[in-house]
């Protein structure tokens, strides 16, 4: 049997919205909970621990692609997304976001980062 998935575009976004508000500095769809989940400047201990874990992932091939991805405008807000490609799994959410009917937009998983910076250096810490 296929599976049905539900996924509102209004809802994705106000839950980037309230991240934003809240002062995220990285903003991340969990697809266990097929919700957005974020980091606040306060959060360091939980942002190493799941910045180590996409690490060892993608030593391991689990992720099998990451990369830089096009800013995101939201609401007049800019956001640096680190576009990841977990093995056999889809992200439909970033290619609804994306708003551009393109499928390959689900083939990866947004880490949504507030800034350019820290988003380039994270990258560049991944890939050495």
């Amino acid at each position: 049997m296929a599976t049905t998935i539900e996924l509102s575009l209004n809802e994705l976004q106000q839950q980037l919205m309230e991240a934003l508000t809240a002062g995220a500095g990285i903003v991340f769809f969990v697809h266990s909970l097929q919700a957005f989940t974020m980091f606040l400047p306060g959060d360091k201990d939980m942002y190493t621990h799941e910045m180590k874990s996409l690490r060892k992932q993608l030593r391991r091939g689990t992720i099998v692609d990451i990369r830089a991805g096009d800013d995101f405008h939201i609401n007049g807000n800019t956001l640096y997304p680190l576009e990841v490609k977990f093995d056999s799994v889809d992200c439909y959410v970033y290619m609804l976001l994306r708003q551009q009917g393109n499928f390959t937009d689900s083939e990866y998983t947004p880490y949504f980062f507030s800034k350019l910076d820290k988003r380039d250096a994270f990258l560049k810490w991944l890939l050495k």
